[in-house]
């Protein structure tokens, strides 16, 4: 039992750092401006689309991941 609560503080560290990430990867222009100033495109889709919804799903699924780590907490303490 011992061993799963030493677990949990570091995934809520790669979670954190997740979010760190999402907030460096959604608010940095340049990364965008790069992106758009490429015509070319990803997947059949224009570079620039393609960038916001990889964001979009890269936010989507750590916002995911926290939730989940949280309602096993939750089922933890019960």
């Amino acid at each position: 039992m011992s061993n799963v609560r030493s677990r949990a503080p570091s995934w809520r560290g790669v979670i954190k750092l997740w979010f760190l990430i999402d907030v460096i990867v959604a608010l940095a222009p340049p990364l965008y401006w790069r992106m758009d100033s490429d015509m070319t495109s990803v997947a059949g889709v224009p570079a620039a689309l393609f960038y916001f919804l990889a964001v979009n799903v890269f936010i989507t699924a750590s916002l995911v991941a926290a939730y989940l780590l949280e309602s096993a907490d939750e089922e933890r303490e019960k």
